[in-house]
């Protein structure tokens, strides 16, 4: 019983040009073709390789490749790319249909899928012991020469590309990489063999090296999440055009796609493939997110001289002209129902008019393969023709699948075969695989994201070996190549950022030493001696131990680096140190003798009867040397329980791409231990915040800048709790300029504004001649004092006389007598008549004689 046309169709193909001779013997070839099939991964067409076939046939024949004796006759059957059918095939037209001697194939042709091919490849190798041409097969199973002993393809292996492959790694120096695969014996067998070469090349030796292969059969999601978890950038595929298409969907939701990663597909996909499986796109995916995800991939193939021929352009244009033309005649042969299995035809009659048919472009580059194959054919049969006529007085007439001597000579004639053919050089190896080169294309981005396939360069792995030559007409988003993993990176603070900030700081420091020599200098002078002149000197000298502290901030291992590397870490550690403890002791004695004044104006707002009284030096310098205690003692137990040491983080920075390696201080139980640091002086600052608020409003003679200290107070305290937590947050992620100028800045502003809060407005006052800052009716004294004393004040309604006494009777009190008898304060009468502003006659001062 006959199988439908539309199923099968047999054609018995007699090649001549000019009707046969009767004299003639034909020499049937069995074309094993694959049907015109809307599956991804049937790329040959039955309608266009047949015409092809015949065109060949008729040209060997036409040219008399053959002796005169012989006919090259051709027999095509549908294989369907599918496996029982193909065997289905060879056995009817081998067996079933009991062909004559001269009608028996003494060569088999095809086919394009490899699914089919193989089981044919075995049975028409190991049965029949007949040679197999294959036009389109490029599984690497089919190397197997135990399997199929007697197959040739003018197609190369699909494993030939993995040459490519692995120049193109080495030329990036990409040794981590993904070889994701769908589980299919093409897809299993050319990986397999990548990574085999990827071992042999001595690729996985290389210090960070890895692959990581994974497959799938219907679902690439997990395959994928592996993938991302290694962080894998470089990602080669193997696998039909659905699930490719598939895939790329799940890359792009899993971000595995982008300027940093990079796709390599194989050569053999269909033009713009990507948008002919709608249906497997999934929720959120589109035509033009896969279109981007594949701008700047790359695709490897095999090398087709069609494309650019050995042969000059006016050939290559005269021999797809011809085609065209038997194109057009084939199909109008099919559609009149011209040709089935009933009425097989000759290929003589596929006479090419002047109609012409277009020509599919995704079979155009196959097209060459079909063409060599038969020629190879052609010149293996005149080679075991003249071999046998030589040596065993033997000839293809009498060929049978059981004369080892015909068959093997026909065997070893196509390994010997060598001839330049439309494809290129036409030659086998020991495995029967087509010597070839390869070439290396990209994916281009154009205007709306279309792709434009750019041929990069050809790649011969004899002459080029594991380099790939043209990289520079490689294209990258942003000029420069993806790497495998992100690049290490030891990150240091810019030097001209810490050059810049240094010169601020010497000007700084140079500001403070100016303001400390000038309240050395006007220690005596009214306006600066009742304003506690010795707790703003230890003030000046906390904010020069910050200023310092700024100094190594901006050191470390790079700035400047150390006259021996082996003393880094110990240096650093050292620094870390001295950071500590300077920027804790500088702020204890800047903020702790700001602290003393406010909580002293403090005191007098609380008590109203302390205005009268100056108070003593450690009134003031109390709290500063507590503080100074307490961090002596906790900084002590710190440093000698828990030292610091130099440590390297390794930071990943997706958008650069990069490990950036950060130093950093370490120690065990930093958390804590900071943290603890960190509330103790918050509470502190929050408190004298409280103490500056509530005394806003106080003004005490001794103390005549109290008003400036409450505003420095709260400068300082915006200024700290600002600067501490954004530096922290940003040493925390990680930006260690920003921290860096962000901690430096911050101390300067709080050391400057604080100094300059309190000294302006004296230089503004003493400009202007006065020595007072006291308002209207209130005057400031200088009162020579004993040790710590520093000052007092007297109003109009208050008489000398009166201050005498007061200071008398507070001398007696504290049991204080000056060497000459008098009490303490007589110096200061003396001083006071010796003033100016005195009346020497009177020792009243001479505005209150004015004004009475």
């Amino acid at each position: 019983m006959m199988l439908p046309w539309h199923l099968q169709l047999l054609c018995l193909v007699s090649a001549l040009s000019l009707p046969i001779n009767a004299t003639t013997r034909p020499l049937t070839i069995l074309g094993l073709v694959p049907q015109k099939s809307d599956q991804n991964y049937t790329i040959y067409s039955s309608s266009d390789m047949i015409p092809l076939a015949c065109m060949a046939v008729n040209d060997i024949n036409a040219k008399g490749v053959l002796s005169p004796n012989y006919t090259l006759v051709l027999k095509i059957s549908y294989t369907q790319c599918d496996l029982s059918e193909g065997v289905w095939q060879l056995i009817q037209n081998v067996i079933l249909s009991k062909p004559s001697p001269d009608q028996l194939p003494v060569m088999f042709l095809g086919g394009g899928c490899s699914s089919s091919i193989e089981p044919l490849a075995a049975l028409t190798g190991r049965f029949y012991n007949a040679t197999q041409v294959s036009f389109g097969s490029s599984s690497p199973t089919l190397t197997d020469r135990v399997r199929y002993p007697k197959f040739f393809r003018t197609i190369p292996s699909e494993v030939q590309t993995n040459l490519l492959r692995l120049a193109v790694m080495l030329s990036y120096n990409w040794t981590k990489v993904a070889a994701l695969y769908q589980t299919e014996d093409i897809f299993s067998d050319s990986t397999s063999d990548f990574m085999n070469k990827y071992v042999t090349m001595g690729i996985a030796n290389i210090t960070g090296s890895a692959l990581i292969s994974r497959s799938f059969t219907d679902d690439p999601t997990i395959p994928l999440q592996q993938i991302m978890d290694n962080d894998v950038r470089i990602i080669f595929i193997w696998m039909y055009e659905d699930k490719a298409v598939f895939t790329l969907c799940n890359a792009i939701s899993k971000g595995l796609t982008g300027k940093n990663h990079v796709w390599i597909l194989p050569g053999w996909y269909s033009d713009k493939w990507w948008t002919k499986y709608q249906w497997v796109l999934t929720s959120g995916c589109t035509v033009l997110k896969i279109q981007q995800a594949l701008a700047y991939s790359l695709v490897v193939d095999f090398y087709n001289s069609s494309l650019n021929p050995q042969m000059s352009q006016n050939n290559s244009t005269q021999f797809m002209e011809k085609y065209s033309r038997y194109l057009s005649s084939f199909n109008a042969l099919l559609a009149s129902n011209g040709w089935n299995s009933s009425s097989p035809l000759s290929c003589s009659t596929l006479n090419p008019g002047n109609s012409s048919a277009k020509i599919d472009p995704a079979v155009a580059k196959y097209m060459p393969f079909m063409y060599d194959a038969v020629w190879s054919m052609a010149w293996a049969l005149k080679g075991a023709e003249s071999n046998l006529t030589t040596n065993f007085s033997s000839s293809l007439a009498n060929f049978s699948y059981s004369n080892t001597i015909i068959t093997d000579a026909i065997f070893n004639a196509m390994m010997a075969t060598n001839f330049s053919g439309v494809s290129g050089s036409v030659t086998f190896d020991s495995f029967g695989s087509r010597k070839g080169l390869n070439v290396l294309y990209q994916m281009i981005p154009g205007p709306d994201s279309v792709l434009t396939l750019k041929k990069i360069g050809v790649h011969d792995p004899v002459v080029d070996g594991p380099v790939f030559k043209n990289l520079s007409s490689i294209m990258w988003p942003g000029g420069v190549a993806p790497l495998d993993r992100p690049m290490p990176i030891d990150v240091f603070l810019n030097k001209d950022l810490i050059n810049t900030f240094h010169a601020f700081i010497s000007v700084s420091i140079l500001i403070v030493l100016s303001l400390l020599i000038f309240n050395i200098a006007t220690l005596r002078k009214p306006l600066i001696a009742n304003s506690a002149p010795h707790i703003n000197t230890i003030i000046i000298l906390g904010c020069l131990l910050l200023l310092a502290t700024c100094y190594l901030m901006g050191v470390d291992s790079n700035n400047p680096p150390p006259p021996d590397p082996r003393d880094i870490n110990s240096r650093y550690a050292t620094i870390c140190t001295l950071r500590l403890w300077l920027l804790t002791i500088g702020f204890s004695l800047a903020f702790g003798s700001l602290f003393g004044k406010t909580w002293q104006v403090y005191r007098v707002y609380t008590n109203p009867t302390l205005k009268k009284e100056p108070f003593k030096m450690w009134n003031y310098s109390f709290w500063m040397l507590a503080f100074l205690v307490i961090d002596v003692a906790y900084l002590s137990l710190w440093t000698s329980l828990w030292p610091f040491s130099r440590q390297i983080q390794n930071r990943t920075d997706i958008i650069d791409n990069l490990i950036k390696h950060i130093e950093y201080c370490h120690c065990s139980n930093f958390t804590y231990l900071i943290g603890a640091l960190y509330v103790y002086k918050g509470l502190l600052v929050v408190f004298g915040l409280f103490l500056a608020y509530e005394s806003r409003n106080v003004k005490y003679f001794y103390i005549n800048d109290s008003r400036f200290v409450t505003i420095a107070m709260y400068i300082v305290v915006i200024l700290v709790g600002i600067g501490a937590t954004i530096s922290l947050v940003l040493t925390q992620s990680w930006f260690g300029d920003p921290a860096y100028g962000l901690a430096v800045f911050m101390v300067i502003a709080s050391c400057l504004s604080c100094l300059l809060i309190l000294y302006v407005p004296k230089f503004i006052y003493m400009a202007k001649g006065k020595d007072t800052m006291v308002v209207e009716n209130m005057k400031e004294e200088v009162v020579t004092a004993d040790g710590l004393q520093m000052g007092r004040t007297i109003t109009e309604q208050q008489s000398v006389s009166d201050m005498r006494t007061e200071t008398v009777d507070e001398t007696k009190t504290n049991g204080t007598v000056n060497p000459n008898g008098s009490d303490r304060d007589s110096g200061m009468d003396e001083n006071v008549a010796d003033s100016p502003e005195y009346n020497s006659s009177s020792n009243v001062p001479m505005d209150m004689k004015q004004s009475a």
